[in-house]
């Protein structure tokens, strides 16, 4: 591995990305790489509005890792505050515009709920976004989850473009990978 890390590297800068992490996440990561990832966005002089949407999607996106992530760093199911893993890749393309990146496994039988969610979210403007969050923070979250999909609104809300995501299947069976993205 360590002879084609230079290879790694060039990749990633030829990509844009500002910013890559995979492994396991917990709320004290999401601060600590969100404070470094603000940081480092005002160093490059981003306007607030963008570098606050950036850091808003950011944080959406590794909530959703630490909540919903199928692949748990402590393998027993009962416990609560386990590290989840994921990855999250923040970047930035030639025209400027900025993407943020999440990646982890779901539960198979959570597959449906999600992509529904994000075909809906994908199919709405702004103004149906809005209505949406207003409405889904008056219910309480469904079964199993811990926001209502609040999140995934929530980045809608705040890209500049529709989110896009991919699945994949797992070669256990038990799980998919779910790979969202956000262009700001």
């Amino acid at each position: 591995m360590i002879e084609d890390m230079y290879e790694l590297y060039k990749t990633l800068k030829n990509e844009g990305i500002l910013f890559c992490f995979i492994g396991p996440i917990s709320q004290s990561v999401v601060e600590g790489i969100g404070a470094a990832l603000r940081h480092k966005m005002e160093l490059a002089d981003t306007t607030i509005t963008v570098s606050q949407r950036v850091f808003s999607i950011f944080v959406e996106q590794m909530q959703n890792v630490v909540n919903y992530s199928a692949e748990k760093v402590n393998k027993d199911e009962q416990i609560d505050g386990d590290l989840r893993f994921g990855m999250i890749v923040v970047g930035q393309k030639t025209n400027g515009q900025f993407y943020i990146v999440s990646g982890n496994h779901i539960h198979k039988d959570d597959t449906e709920r999600i992509m529904g969610l994000l075909d809906t979210l994908k199919q709405m403007d702004k103004e149906e976004l809005k209505a949406l969050y207003k409405e889904q923070r008056k219910l309480s979250p469904p079964e199993g989850s811990k926001g209502a999909g609040l999140g995934l609104i929530e980045t809608a809300r705040k890209a500049s473009q529709p989110i896009e995501y991919t699945l994949t299947s797992s070669v256990e069976g038990r799980h998919n990978f779910l790979s969202i993205q956000a262009v700001i």
